[in-house]
């Protein structure tokens, strides 16, 4: 029994260490917000980037809440997100903008197209406003159930 308790202490750790993650990334995409279409454009290999952690991160946060319930494991970022809304209580639409946003992670990664230099910097604010809306749900679900989770914010 304690093992299992131990383990499951150490799920939702990992939950808090990789929400610090993703609250770091959105601040530091943040600033982009404030910069003109075109500082964006010049900028965007770190734009890019910053798109890239904040899917991934996302992805594995949700991929330790499936695992934490007990659920069947995601084999796709797409996949975590749908999970987490048919299986847990992820809004419809918050599920939906995080599946699209992976797949504009996709391309960026996989470079399957030419990249679209103002679809990058069109997506800061978004990006940024999507995922302080998952890190707010993942902090509720927490407060849910966990054992003693705390706050994940990093200053």
């Amino acid at each position: 029994m304690g093992s299992d308790d131990s383990r499951e202490r150490n799920r939702w750790e990992v939950i808090e260490r990789k929400l610090g993650m993703l609250h770091r990334f959105i601040a530091d995409l943040e600033p982009y917000g404030a910069r003109s279409h075109d500082e964006r454009r010049r900028d965007h290999y770190a734009v890019e980037r910053l798109l890239q952690l904040l899917c991934e991160s996302a992805a594995d946060i949700g991929l330790q809440m499936l695992r934490a319930r007990g659920e069947r494991l995601a084999s796709s970022y797409r996949e975590v997100f749908a999970e987490l809304r048919d299986r847990g209580d992820l809004p419809e639409e918050l599920a939906e903008g995080l599946i699209d946003a992976c797949a504009m992670r996709n391309l960026l990664t996989h470079l399957y197209d030419t990249v679209d230099l103002d679809r990058v910097a069109r997506a800061v604010e978004p990006a940024v406003a999507l995922y302080r809306r998952y890190a707010e749900w993942i902090e509720g679900e927490m407060g849910e159930g966990s054992p003693g989770a705390g706050s994940a914010r990093e200053p």
